[in-house]
């Protein structure tokens, strides 16, 4: 089983964090793990935390992905965080003024920036910036850093595909009591040239870690 990096450990502390992610959330940057345990309280936080900063209906918040051509090394993530203390962040996580912010990683106005999931059936194209079919022989490329953005009435593009973010490469699960399966963690609407029906007849997924 392969994680981007951590275990349940990691994200219990992660989630004990959220109180300073939420308020950083546009420096901050939250890799995959966060979704593994448990997930749904990081989405909601995100949500809350935006309706209260602009006094909107909750009920109304949903999110919006906008793929970034950023990637980052989770090995090097991993290493960086073993050597940290509680409520520490990498150098690369830390709060830097607009003005500052270095190329790899922009400093998103609201939402999180999210890294470290899987492409199942897939991966993403760097120079056309949309989900493509994978290379032959290629399993399960990195997704690159992505923007978790909260949005009112957001409608997906028609184009879009989309894609099922799981927990799991087994997909496996109970059926929850909001008529999803309990390895369902949230839909990320991807750019596509394909037709929807073309990645649903493959498969096509994010993945929070490999069954490897």
């Amino acid at each position: 089983m392969k994680l981007g990096h951590g275990y349940v450990v990691y994200c219990i502390m992660k989630n004990l964090q959220l109180g300073t992610v939420f308020q950083k959330s546009r420096q901050i940057t939250e890799n995959q793990t966060i979704f593994f345990f448990p997930h749904q309280g990081f989405l909601t936080g995100t949500l809350q935390n935006h309706a209260r900063k602009y006094d909107y209906p909750i009920d109304q918040l949903t999110f919006r992905f906008t793929v970034l051509p950023h990637y980052r090394d989770q090995a090097t993530v991993a290493a960086q965080e073993d050597t940290l203390s509680f409520g520490q962040v990498t150098d690369s996580d830390k709060e830097q003024p607009e003005s500052e912010a270095g190329p790899e990683l922009p400093s998103p106005k609201d939402g999180v920036l999210v890294h470290g999931l899987f492409m199942d059936a897939s991966r993403w194209d760097d120079d056309k910036m949309v989900i493509t079919s994978p290379r032959p022989g290629e399993m399960n490329p990195p997704m690159p850093v992505m923007v978790m953005e909260p949005e009112m009435n957001f409608v997906p593009d028609e184009a879009d595909y989309i894609c099922p973010l799981y927990k799991t490469g087994l997909r496996a699960g109970t059926l929850s009591t909001t008529g999803h399966s309990t390895n369902f963690v949230v839909s990320v609407h991807l750019p596509s040239d394909k037709p929807q029906d073309y990645w649903i007849s493959k498969a096509s997924a994010l993945l929070c870690q490999l069954n490897e």
